[in-house]
Parts: C-alpha cells; structure tokens; sequence
C-alpha cells in the first residue's frame, strides 16, 4: 500500500519509524505542478531517512514502518487541524497542487494517506507494548536566506528527558566529532506530533532523531550512520 511501507524483524523491543521517508506523489492526487528537481529537494521529502530507518532496522533486526508519501501531499508529522498539514509553500517554494484544494479533495488525502499512516503505526505499536520507539527525520544543512546548521544529530526532546542523555553520551564515544545537540535544529515542542500522538500515550520509551542530511545523502553514508545509531541505541534497549 502506497501510504506505508511495512519492515519486519524478529526483534519486538525496538521499532523503527520514519514519517517524511518519501516524495512520492500518489497518481490520484493529480498533477502536482512540481519539477522533478523540486520534488528531489529536501521540501518534498526528508532525504537519506528512506535507508537510515531500514538499514537501522537491519541493524536491530527490528521491524519498522516508512511512510510512503511526500509530505507536501500531506504532512505525517503535523496535527490535523495545522496551518501547514497541507503546505501552500515551504523554504520559498509555492505548491501550485495544494492551491484552491478542496474540502472533499483534503479529506481524502487525510483518509487514504495520513489516517492510514497513523492507524498502521498506532497497530504496529500496539503489537510492541514495550518496545523502544525511534523516530528518524533528516535536515537540510541550510534553509534559503539561513546561516548554515552546525547541529549533525538532532534530538527532539520533551517527555523522555533520560533516553537522550544516554543516547549523547554513547554517540561522543562513537562518534566524538558529530555535535549532537537537544532540540535543534528543530523543539520537541513544537514538531514532534508523530511521537507526541502515538508514542507518548503509550507510554514508550523513545529517541526522536533528526540527522542533518549532508551525512545521508548517499546510501553507503546512510549505512553507515545506521550503524552508528545502532551501536548508540542498543545498550539503551
């Protein structure tokens, strides 16, 4: 089903799962009005986070869940009734396929897409009550008219305040070079719906991790950064 993409793995104490994974636009949605080098950009999609979550869940031997559409159709990781679950534009670009959208048009992106997405998420947690959840987004180094980003891992922190302590402190002997920093380059606070809707109330332990996208734009450096992940995440299990 377009709307996810299911991982298996032996290993129920962790799940692996990544909300903007794709910049597919479902045949239905009709012609978005985007070039393909706009879909390419990070507006479309959180790059490299496609191979992280499934190399991490190799990692693991966890299952996982990657979402399957691009979150200008519509955003996985916003509350409903946000300004922005259906963007008009994002870092300066306009989407011309989500201008004059109509009522009936966005309930159905919701329904088919974003609903099927969290009930899909929501069961497969259910299915792990007590795994260790981990969420994986991705940055652009450098939004238009932006410093550049200094953060290489981010970690979007709000409930689960203990988790990512251990987390820095496993990544600064594997990997001392990377500045991993909480709550940057984005709040826990503020856009972390995806965790705060389907993890927090089960009650999971979790890490919510934004990797900055320089580090994953190839395959093999995205391995390689799952393997980081892992060797930090696995003594956190």
């Amino acid at each position: 089903m377009f709307a996810y993409h299911s991982i298996s793995g032996p290993n129920d104490t962790a799940f692996v799962f990544a909300d903007h994974a794709s910049n597919h636009i479902p045949d239905w949605v009709g012609d978005f009005g985007l070039s393909d080098e706009d879909l390419a950009r990070h507006i479309a999609w959180d790059i490299g986070t496609d191979w992280v979550a499934r190399a991490l869940c190799e990692q693991l031997s966890c299952a996982g869940l990657i979402c399957g559409f691009s979150r200008l159709v519509i955003d996985a990781n916003r509350d409903p009734a946000a300004d922005d679950l259906i963007p008009l534009s994002t870092d300066g670009t306009v989407i011309p396929g989500n201008a004059d959208l109509s009522i009936p048009e966005a309930q159905e992106r919701k329904q088919r897409l974003y609903d099927a997405y969290h009930t899909a998420l929501g069961d497969a947690l259910d299915d792990r009550p007590d795994c260790f959840a981990i969420s994986i987004h991705s940055f652009t180094p450098q939004l238009r008219g932006h410093p550049k980003r200094p953060t290489d891992i981010g970690l979007l922190v709000k409930v689960d305040s203990e988790t990512p302590v251990a987390f820095i402190r496993n990544m600064a002997e594997i990997a001392p070079e990377l500045q991993v920093d909480v709550n940057e380059p984005y709040s826990g606070f503020d856009l972390n719906h995806t965790v705060d809707h389907n993890v927090v109330p089960r009650g999971l332990r979790h890490l919510a991790i934004e990797l900055r996208q320089d580090h994953i734009s190839t395959k093999a450096d995205a391995v390689r950064m799952a393997g980081r992940l892992a060797r930090a995440i696995r003594p956190l299990i």
